[in-house]
């Protein structure tokens, strides 16, 4: 079974200056593989949302990004 959650991230970008985004992380508890996709969103509400569905529908974590860059 896979999780997916968000997680806070503290980043920098040229031009831009400091932002606080949220990525994505997809593990298994009790396992030792995860994925984890950065700068999903600004938005904490939609990355948790994002986080839930995956989990709800056991999404395979190799079909991460391409569901993330759908999504946004």
């Amino acid at each position: 079974m896979f999780q997916y959650v968000p997680v806070r991230e503290f980043l920098s970008f040229p031009g831009l200056g400091a932002y606080q985004s949220f990525g994505l992380m997809a593990y298994q508890p009790f396992g030792s593989e995860s994925i984890f996709v950065s700068d999903v969103s600004i938005d904490s509400f939609f990355v948790s949302k994002l986080a839930y569905l995956c989990t709800k529908e056991q999404l395979d974590p190799i079909h991460l990004l391409d569901v993330v860059l759908d999504s946004i």
